[in-house]
C-alpha cells in the first residue's frame, strides 16, 4: 500500500503513538476514517483543500500505522479520543468530516461537542439501522483473527464496480489489513463494529443540530443510497447529495468533487 504523500507526523497520546498530517492553513477540518481504517482512505482530497483549510487527519488508535493496544474499543471511546485528540492539537472549533464508520464517528463527535464543531460532512455513514443484540453478541464472541475473513468480504463493496482500479486497490488494502498487529487491530475492528449495532443511533442522529452535508454514492452496494435518503430525513439540519457513479468511498473515487462540494458547504 501507498502510503499518504503528506508530511507524517506522531503525537504521543499517553503512551500510544499516534500518526497523524497536518497540512494547509485556514480554518481546520478533522477527518475521521472508517472502520479500521487509515490517513490514506481520505488523503485523495487533502491537496484539494490544503490551499484553503487546515486539514488534520489521523489513523486512530488500534487502526493504520497507529499503535495498537490489546484494550476494548467502541464508539462512546473513539468519540473521546477524538474530541481530546483535536484539543492536544489546539483545534477548538472546527469542520469535521468522514465516511462508513467515520460518518457515525464524525455524528456522534457533533452530537457530544455541538458547541466545537461548526459545520460536519459525512459519506456513507454507518448507523442507519436498528439494534441487532444478537448480532453484538456474535461480533464479541469472534477472535481477533476473523477480521480477515470479514474484510475479504466487505472489501468488495469498498468501490463502485466501475472504478477504474477496484481490483487493484482491493488487493493492495487486503494486503494492508493482513499485515496490522494483532490482536489490538482485531479487537478494534470487531469492538466499533459490534458497538455499531448495540443501539439504535438513528435516534441519537435525530438530536444532532449541527449543519451537515451528506454525500453517498449512488453505485453504494454496501449501503445502499437509500440509506442516506433516510439520513438526509433524520437529520434536523443537513442536505443530501447523491454522487453519480460512485460506490462506498466517494473521496478516493471522486476526490476532487469530493472536495469542493464540502468546501463549498462549509464557507457558506
Amino acid at each position: 500500500m501507498k502510503r499518504t504523500t503528506f508530511p507524517e507526523q506522531y503525537l504521543d497520546f499517553d503512551g500510544c503513538r499516534i500518526r497523524y498530517i497536518d497540512i494547509g492553513a485556514g480554518d481546520p477540518i478533522l477527518f475521521l476514517h472508517g472502520l479500521g481504517g487509515k490517513i490514506e482512505d481520505n488523503d485523495a482530497c487533502f491537496r484539494y483543500l490544503e490551499n484553503q483549510f487546515r486539514v488534520v487527519a489521523m489513523d486512530c488508535p488500534g487502526s493504520g500505522f497507529s499503535d495498537k493496544p490489546d484494550r476494548d474499543y467502541d464508539m462512546p471511546y473513539m468519540v473521546d479520543f477524538a474530541l481530546d485528540f483535536a484539543t492536544r492539537l489546539g483545534l477548538e472549533k472546527f469542520y469535521v468530516a468522514g465516511g462508513s464508520q467515520g460518518g457515525m464517528h464524525t455524528l456522534l463527535c457533533c452530537h457530544r461537542a455541538p458547541e466545537r464543531i461548526h459545520k460536519a460532512a459525512i459519506y456513507s455513514s454507518s448507523g442507519v439501522w436498528p439494534a441487532n443484540p444478537l448480532l453484538v453478541s456474535f461480533v464479541r464472541s469472534l477472535p481477533p483473527e476473523a477480521v480477515r475473513p470479514f474484510f475479504r468480504m466487505t472489501s468488495l463493496f469498498w468501490h463502485s464496480p466501475f472504478y477504474p482500479d477496484y481490483w487493484e486497490s482491493r488487493t493492495k488494502d487486503l494486503e494492508f489489513l493482513d499485515s496490522r498487529e494483532m490482536p489490538g487491530f482485531g479487537r478494534h475492528v470487531l469492538g466499533c463494529l459490534a458497538s455499531q449495532f448495540e443501539r439504535d443511533y438513528r435516534k441519537i442522529y435525530a438530536e444532532v443540530n449541527t449543519p451537515v452535508l451528506i454525500l453517498w454514492g449512488d453505485q453504494d452496494f454496501g449501503m445502499p443510497v437509500r440509506m442516506g435518503r433516510e439520513l438526509n430525513r433524520i437529520l434536523p439540519d443537513s442536505r443530501l447529495i447523491e454522487v453519480a457513479g460512485a460506490g462506498h468511498n466517494v473521496p478516493i473515487e471522486k476526490p476532487e468533487y469530493f472536495a469542493g462540494k464540502i468546501a463549498e458547504f462549509f464557507k457558506i
